[in-house]
């Protein structure tokens, strides 16, 4: 799970400052005007840095009645952000609402993108995830109408806090490290510089288990942080190193570096990092062999989140404690505050309407075990201390029960493992180890549900190894698989973050690739083709000249279509055969206009008709005058 800002904090970093835009309706004088505005900047500022400062004075500045619309929508972003961090929850949701409303008046497209983007932060700061999705694709919405950089820096951020969304509420680390990697990707084209954004990856990659690629983002991220002057970001970052020292049994650096940070996140008041810090303290406690310690430094922690909506948090902090309570071997603890994880694990899933899961709820928490359970807590309290007999025999009860509890968490947790392992082995092809076709046709399914950068296209590229009969004829089957897990190899490598690589069957390998123009496929496709081709030496003294031949399409394959990467599919394999009409070469289909009463499905049976109309652009790495149709029907 994401650790201390993940559920609140970190979304409202993420929102884009609204700063710097013209007033539409300014009243009142000059001087007026700058003094305003100086205020609305230092509301901005303390949101974060002193929230209950922020909430007075955003107050006070929404009383005032010559307010611009602009100056509104700030002010109103300061108070959802610091009252979310407040733990006032209500409040946060009710100025977030004020913004959507305020919005919808005549504004400039840039200043409504900015305004749903702190929308969002705040609903999401404030556990309303399914109004922050609906904010954030109000902004990709309008970002679209944007200059390209301009809607690349909505696009980052609004990524990267998808990403939070699926593996905080969503239990999918492994799909936010795609959303991840795509904002870090699209940020870095700008030359955006949001530290907040390094901080998700390196979260994500926590719960991943991928430490050593946690480490050395951290860096990257104090390094930026320290030149961005965000200070709550480079503490948060660096108790994050010191959670990763702790599992690597660093235990001095790393207790000399939570000691620091919780110094400096209490005199920030940054009250869910400091959660953070001591859960990460308490558990390095536990560890040094003082339990105590790591119990109180555990309840302290608690009262830091207790009645906040932060369920990420309090899930940290509720560990931590049920293991002090386990090492002090105090197991009327361990069933307590495993009751209260148990409880907010069922909140949470009843919060994100997960009705599966809260009927199981519902099932496993029957009105009879509660009122047993009541019953045994009320004769435990009358029972006299003389009935020694009784009491022993209640003990033992007790720690059936617990063991019960325990053997079950363990089972769930094992179970829970081998299905992960079951899903890998299940998606992986076991001789290349790229996904299967099964695998890659959901990760292509997630892929067309992220819309392509304004001006860009989703790609799909199939490889064909050219007369691979002949390798396993002549070489035998073993010199086959090699040549294979060759292919495999080097497609890892020329591959970016976010692209899908795939065994699609046989000799022929997938690889999909999002936002390229036309250009660009084609500068990949020559890639492709020079990189896997060449000698290879399959037997003593003997060698073979491999070649591939490659077709691709985009998806969607018109410019204001709709076709997703199925119909791709087909078009990037009639390309495909195109290419082996020749062998050596590659060949791709661009959609550019839908012809004028025809319909997709048409094109797709006759495509050559759209490339002699000019609809459909046909590039190849060799001149070629004609289709060749019977490769066409073969497709």
């Amino acid at each position: 799970m994401p650790t201390p800002f993940a559920a609140r904090l970190l979304p409202c970093l993420l929102g884009l400052v609204l700063l710097g835009l013209p007033s539409s309706r300014a009243q009142g004088t000059v001087a007026a005007g700058t003094e305003r505005a100086s205020q609305v900047a230092r509301c901005l500022k303390l949101r974060r840095d002193a929230p209950p400062v922020a909430v007075a004075q955003a107050e006070s500045l929404l009383r005032e009645a010559d307010l611009t619309v602009e100056d509104e929508a700030k002010t109103l972003s300061c108070l959802g952000i610091a009252a979310g961090l407040s733990g006032d929850r209500k409040r946060a949701v009710e100025a977030g609402a004020r913004m959507e409303r305020l919005v919808l008046t005549e504004l400039a497209l840039a200043f409504r993108a900015r305004a749903y983007s702190q929308a969002g932060s705040v609903f999401h700061g404030a556990g309303q995830i399914h109004r922050a999705e609906a904010a954030y694709l109000r902004v990709q919405d309008l970002a679209r109408q944007l200059p390209a950089d301009e809607a690349a820096l909505f696009q980052a951020t609004t990524l990267s806090n998808i990403g939070l969304i699926h593996a905080g509420y969503l239990d999918s680390p492994e799909v936010a490290d795609g959303f991840h990697r795509k904002a870090l990707a699209i940020a870095a084209s700008v030359g955006l510089e949001d530290p907040a954004i390094l901080h998700n990856h390196v979260l994500n990659l926590v719960r991943l288990g991928r430490t050593a690629e946690a480490l050395a983002v951290i860096d990257q991220g104090e390094a930026m942080a320290h030149r961005r002057q965000a200070r709550a970001v480079v503490e948060r970052l660096r108790a994050e190193r010191a959670g990763i020292w702790i599992t690597q049994g660093r235990l001095g650096p790393a207790q000399q570096v939570l000691t620091s940070v919780i110094r400096a996140q209490q005199t920030s008041a940054d009250t869910p990092g400091l959660a953070g810090s001591l859960a990460k303290l308490s558990t390095l406690q536990r560890i040094a062999g003082d339990p105590a310690a790591a119990l109180a430094t555990a309840r302290r922690a608690w009262s830091h989140v207790d009645g906040t909506p932060q369920p990420q948090k309090q899930r940290e902090v509720l560990r931590a404690w049920m293991a002090a309570h386990a090492a002090l071997g105090q197991t009327d603890g361990v069933m307590a505050v495993g009751a209260r994880l148990h409880a907010l694990e069922m909140e949470t899933l009843k919060a994100q309407r997960l009705a599966s899961l809260a009927e199981l709820q519902a099932r496993s928490e029957s009105a009879a075990a509660q009122r047993e359970l009541q019953a045994m807590r009320h004769k435990a309290q009358i029972q006299s201390l003389n009935e020694e007999r009784t009491r022993l025999l209640r003990n033992a009860g007790v720690a059936a029960m617990i063991l019960l509890v325990m053997a079950g968490v363990g089972f769930g947790l094992l179970q829970r493992r081998k299905n992960q392992q079951l899903r890998t082995v299940s998606a992986t092809d076991p001789l290349t180890g790229l996904r299967n076709r099964r695998a890659a046709g959901t990760a292509l399914q997630a892929m067309s549900t992220q819309r392509a950068t304004p001006g860009m296209r989703h790609v799909l590229f199939l490889i064909d190894i050219d007369h691979f009969k002949q390798v396993n004829d002549g070489f035998g089957h073993h010199a086959g698989d090699d040549v294979l897990v060759d292919i495999a190899d080097a497609l890892r490598t020329l591959c970016r973050p976010g692209d899908v690589i795939a065994r699609w069957g046989g000799e022929e390998f997938l690889m999909a690739c999002p936002d390229l123009t036309a250009a660009q496929a084609c500068t990949v496709a020559a890639r492709l083709h020079e990189r896997l081709g060449g000698a290879r030496k399959l037997a003593p003294g003997r060698a073979w000249d491999l070649t591939v031949s490659l077709g691709f399409a985009p998806f969607p394959f018109f410019e204001e279509g709709r076709e997703g990467w199925e119909y791709a599919i087909r078009l990037a394999d009639r390309a495909l055969y195109a290419a082996k009409d020749r062998r050596n070469a590659w060949a791709g289909l661009w959609g550019r206009t839908l012809p004028e009463g025809a319909s997709a499905a048409s094109v797709l049976e006759e495509p050559e008709n759209a490339v002699r109309s000019g609809n459909v652009d046909l590039m190849t790495s060799y001149a070629i005058e004609r289709l060749p149709k019977a490769a066409l029907r073969a497709a």
